[in-house]
């Protein structure tokens, strides 16, 4: 036998299958160019030289393994699709004399070819692209630089080596799945399945329990630090109810409307039902993988189109001076210390100061249990708070109010509840709460957990209740003068004026403790920011990738499946045009279900992601719900057209056939 037989048999394998093939070579290719993009995209940054570039190299460069994960996954996955078509025509091998060995050396040359290629054009176009990404992720983060093509050697090494991997993966299970099959089983694969499913009740009902269960966290998360920690469990539960919901609940459902007479003795219910059926058995693994990538897209996408929109107004709401200075050990006289050191720094050059405020806080994490905030450091359990004592001149100051306080009484807001109370505790001090007030606009309220403010009559007040708390604990509290404050002046001095501002301040105010202004830390968060919304652009990319391809698939399944059902209903009397009606929508109904499953598991996901989205310092939940509903509509277009695309393969496969 020829030494070239085997790889034209696999070339001639792959063309013959273009329509399966075809696909599978584009989405390997894209895959393999974006994972080239981002790795390039990480050297270039790490090399770049830019302020806070180690920072995002870091995010870039942890999201790399990520994707190579999910794409291993996702290639693996795909490629069982491509092996279930063809491993009819590897029994038909067999029955002709082709030993397993032979057939591996085929299934051998034909990953080799689909590898090498994707690898090659993947590299080549990801080259082409990369630098035009590294200037949108600066672009994105507000970093100037100038157009320099380069291609790093360092990625284009990895990601031949990590595909190496991947591929020599993939043509392992792919021989592996051959030579444990016998070829009888190999030619008669496509039937697999024929018989009725029976409906596992235990499996649907763990299903529901399962999803259910996610659900219930997800809606009980009180705060956002709970909300991080509840998140990977909720996601686990949430995908393992999806799986066995669409694989064990969908048929027992199913046969439940098969128990209504009433309803399943009628031509059209009769059809479709029975139908359904069949697809769920052979279908409910792949459309539970299609429900999770949407849920994957709409998710990553709508939360960091989110933080990257609302970023400035983020900023502003930590911000909401340019200048922020603090100090320890606060007593009557630091207000005063600080606005005059800020006056006489400013103008050293050559600003104004405008619009000064500042005020004394004890700030310390604690929990809430009932009116109770507990302080010392025995064991205790409930919802834990962030809690700001400020003395009421400070605070009547700030929000121009003119309210009064007798001693023992206080002013208070809580973060998380309307409920009027009388007293509360914190530590062994019990306060008469007087009134509760709106949450003051001028101070930072973007810390990622829930927040009370009590306002105290005097800094003396706080000082008793520090030396109390402090009596209790091992931790020592601490209070602190917060300053906040705009300069007006030549922007152009800005830098240098920054750059001394902590030794201006030292000179004057003792116990100086940090100092921040807006413009650096509006680099921080653009970097941070927006180094999510790139890596999430990958990300999207890829699930669209998986999601596209499992849809493509699926209809190519259906299609081969449906065409010994296309004749047999033509055959007990049904038309034409009744016959494509039933099908298509059982078609329908099959494809769309993961699309509404997703966006009720957004739904349900929403209070807990906008909780998500307090521990990132976005407090702006409405624009957070209208990117969520717009990344929904736009992904159901998506959806609807690469279904309505992918359905023509359908009915080509069908006519054909016919």
């Amino acid at each position: 036998m020829s030494k070239l037989f085997y790889s034209r048999l696999a070339f001639t394998n792959i063309k013959k299958n273009k329509s399966i093939y075809l696909p599978y070579l584009m989405a390997s290719t894209l895959i393999v160019g974006l994972c080239y993009i981002l790795r390039s995209v990480t050297i270039m940054v790490e090399r770049s030289g830019a302020k806070g570039a180690d920072y995002m190299s870091f995010i870039l460069g942890l999201s790399f393994w990520i994707f190579a994960t999910i794409a291993i996954m996702i290639l693996l996955y795909i490629n069982s699709f491509v092996m279930k078509r063809r491993k009819k025509e590897f029994g038909l091998y067999s029955i002709l004399g082709m030993e397993k060995r032979h057939i591996s050396i085929v299934i051998f040359f034909e990953v080799l070819f689909t590898g090498l290629l994707s690898l090659v054009v993947g590299i080549l176009g990801g080259a082409l692209l990369s630098q035009l990404m590294f200037l949108l992720l600066l672009y994105i983060v507000g970093i100037p630089s100038p157009l320099t093509f380069s291609i790093p050697l360092d990625a284009v090494s990895m990601t031949v080596v990590l595909f190496l991997y991947i591929f020599a993966f993939i043509l392992l299970y792919d021989i592996v799945s051959i030579c444990r099959t016998n070829p009888i089983d190999l030619l008669h694969s496509s039937k697999e399945g024929e018989r009725e499913p029976k409906a596992r009740w235990l499996l649907a009902l763990g299903g529901v329990l399962t999803l259910g269960g996610g659900y219930v966290l997800a809606c009980i998360v009180g705060n956002p630090a709970d909300a991080l920690l509840m998140f990977f469990p909720c996601v686990m539960l949430v995908i393992i109810g999806t799986y066995l919901l669409f694989i064990a609940g969908s048929v027992a459902a199913l046969k439940l409307m098969r128990k209504n007479r009433k309803f399943y003795y009628k031509p059209q219910n009769f059809i479709s039902v029975s139908g359904m059926i069949y697809r769920m058995k052979q279908n409910a693994a792949g459309l539970a993988t299609i429900c999770i990538l949407s849920t994957c897209v709409l998710t990553t996408l709508s939360f960091t189109v989110s933080l990257f929109i609302g970023e400035e107004d983020t900023l502003r709401s930590q911000f909401p001076r340019q200048i922020h200075v603090t100090c320890t050990d606060a007593d009557e006289a630091s207000g005063a210390l600080m606005d005059q050191t800020a006056q006489d720094y400013a103008k050293s050059y050559g600003f104004t100061v405008e619009n000064p405020f500042g005020y004394a806080a004890l700030e310390f994490a604690t929990v809430k249990n009932g009116s109770r905030f507990q302080t010392s450091d025995d064991g205790f359990s409930g919802p834990y708070y962030s809690i700001s004592c400020i003395p009421l001149g400070d605070y009547n100051a700030i929000t121009g109010s003119n309210e009064s306080l007798a001693s023992g009484e206080v002013l208070y807001y809580d973060s998380d509840s309307t409920e009027k109370m009388d007293s509360i505790q914190i530590g062994d001090l019990t306060y008469r709460v007087k009134k509760s007030i709106p949450s003051p606009d001028l101070f930072n309220n973007t810390i990622g957990m829930s927040r009370a403010y009590v306002i105290m009559p005097a800094l003396e007040d706080m000082n008793h209740l520090l030396a109390e708390i402090n009596s209790n604990t091992s931790y020592q509290r601490i209070i602190r003068y917060h300053y906040y404050f705009d300069v007006q002046g030549d922007q152009n001095q800005l830098p240098a004026f920054y750059e001394n501002l902590r030794d201006g301040f030292n000179k004057t105010v003792p116990h100086l403790s940090y100092i921040q202004n807006i413009d650096d830390t509006r680099d921080e968060f653009y970097q941070l920011y927006g180094s999510f919304l790139f890596v999430g652009i990958f990300f999207v990319a890829l699930f669209l990738i998986a999601t596209v391809l499992i849809i493509y698939y699926k209809q190519i399944t259906e299609g081969f499946d449906d065409h010994d059902r296309f004749q047999i209903m033509q055959k007990v009397g049904m038309s034409d045009r009744e016959v494509r009606r039933t099908i298509q929508k059982q078609v329908l109904m099959v494809f769309f279900l993961p699309l509404g499953m997703a966006v009720l598991h957004m739904i349900v996901a929403y209070p807990v992601l906008c909780k998500i989205m307090t521990a990132f310092s976005m407090t702006d939940t409405s624009l957070f719900f209208i990117c969520t509903i717009v990344t929904i509509l736009l992904f159901a277009i998506l959806y609807f057209i690469v279904y309505h695309r992918t359905a023509r393969t359908y009915y080509r496969i069908v006519q054909n056939m016919n």
